[in-house]
């Protein structure tokens, strides 16, 4: 009868240690779904063309956490705004044709200077080019 209230009180034991490890591997794997996923949040702003004649506007993106670049083009109208949306800490590069040149071939400006780097506190800024 002892080895038998033994083996209870020993499963018993087991069974609170393993739902104990489950809970906490649990709450662990939710708490770091939720770091990652505030700190990558989209955050959108604006960019402006503040001369008087028509430009155009090449972006090069680096967001971390994604493999390579994104490089998108636009013509602005004078005075014209555009919205854009990036993710917290992409690094984007206002690009003329010999940046857009090595980037399709390949290469990479990432070592250059950014013209804007993403933050939180820039959701709703306007910025110039």
């Amino acid at each position: 009868m002892l080895n038998y209230q033994w083996a209870i009180k020993t499963k018993l034991k087991i069974n609170f240690m393993m739902k104990s490890k489950l809970f906490f591997t649990l709450i662990m794997f939710f708490a770091a779904i939720a770091c990652y996923s505030q700190s990558n949040e989209p955050i959108k702003f604006k960019i402006k063309n503040t001369s008087i004649l028509p430009k155009k506007l090449t972006l090069i993106s680096y967001t971390p956490g994604d493999n390579g670049n994104g490089t998108q083009g636009y013509w602005m109208w004078p005075r014209a705004t555009k919205e854009l949306t990036f993710k917290v800490g992409t690094r984007l590069f206002l690009a003329n044709q010999k940046d857009v040149s090595t980037v399709m071939s390949g290469g990479s400006i990432e070592k250059g200077k950014p013209y804007l780097i993403v933050k939180k506190e820039d959701t709703d800024k306007t910025f110039t080019f």
